[in-house]
């Protein structure tokens, strides 16, 4: 599943933001398009809770980066996003490889941005399903 791309290499990669931690953890851009934004993961053992599944706070991470990313991509703007709210349900633990997770915008004002997003194993069992308030940032205060 999860490839050596760069975010050059992405489609809609101009869109990706480097986020530290994000990166930190291994998460990678897929794809953002006007539509949607995806990410993956390989697990690593620091990655995970004490079951051997995905950390549920790696799984916020890679749902907030993603969801973020889709209001990067719905816009086709390369500004600032920050997170202004976001809620998680944890579905199901996994004990594969990779996680994905896909993020959409299902309305953007001219500021904020509501979201979904779903993170699922490779083999599609979903493990945690977030929605999200986002706001773009044009300027820094």
């Amino acid at each position: 599943m999860q490839t050596n791309a760069t975010k050059h290499d992405v489609p809609g990669g101009e869109y990706w933001r480097t986020i530290p931690f994000a990166e930190s953890l291994g998460v990678r851009p897929i794809e953002i398009t006007e539509a949607h934004a995806v990410v993956e993961l390989r697990k690593r053992p620091e990655l995970l809770n004490s079951w051997g599944a995905a950390h549920g706070g790696v799984l916020m991470t890679m749902l907030d980066v993603v969801m973020s990313m889709a209001v990067r991509g719905h816009y086709r703007a390369n500004t600032a996003v920050v997170t202004i709210d976001m809620s998680v349900g944890f579905m199901n633990a996994s004990r594969n490889d990779f996680v994905r997770a896909e993020g959409r915008v299902l309305h953007g004002g001219q500021s904020t941005a509501f979201c979904e997003g779903e993170a699922r194993d490779e083999s599609g069992l979903l493990l945690a399903k977030a929605i999200g308030t986002f706001k773009r940032v044009t300027e820094r205060k």
